[in-house]
């Protein structure tokens, strides 16, 4: 009974194309980010919890820490500009990160961790936070600018 074989260009064309949409879809700024429900941590090796405040949160510096709850980062958006700029912050695993974001936008963070992390925003104070239990370099980023708004060193 004959064999027959694929030619390997088409093979080799077949997985370029595979993995140049596995590529497009992991990246972070897809098309269908827009209108998809923020995704939910697939395991236990981080989480992201969300509460939203009603009134202004009185100024604080950018990272700050209090013994029993922890470091703290405070986020700043008023349109384009955002601060802090690629803060960095050391954290240890499975340690929590308090965030705060006082915006004049409704907007979303991106924790690029292992399982990647969203934190939504609305206008005015929202309060977060981030859990990583994989040691590295995570970034996290204003989905709508882009701008780095600090690098968390995991240890």
């Amino acid at each position: 009974m004959p064999t027959h074989h694929r030619p390997l260009g088409r093979f080799t064309t077949t997985i370029a194309a595979t993995f140049t949409l596995v590529l497009a879809l992991a990246a972070c700024g897809s098309a269908d980010e827009d209108t998809a429900p923020p995704a939910e941590p697939t395991d236990a090796s981080s989480s992201v919890t969300l509460s939203v405040a009603t009134s202004p949160a009185a100024p604080v510096s950018p990272t700050t820490e209090s013994a029993d709850l922890g470091p703290l980062l405070t986020v700043t958006i008023d349109g384009d500009e955002v601060s802090p700029n690629a803060e960095e912050i050391d954290l240890g695993t499975g340690e929590k990160l308090r965030v705060e974001i006082d915006s004049d936008r409704a907007g979303e963070l991106h924790v690029h961790s292992a399982s990647e992390q969203f934190i939504e925003f609305v206008e005015g104070t929202t309060n977060g936070e981030i859990v990583v239990n994989t040691p590295g370099t995570v970034e996290v980023e204003d989905h709508d600018t882009s701008a780095v708004v600090a690098l968390i060193e995991v240890r």
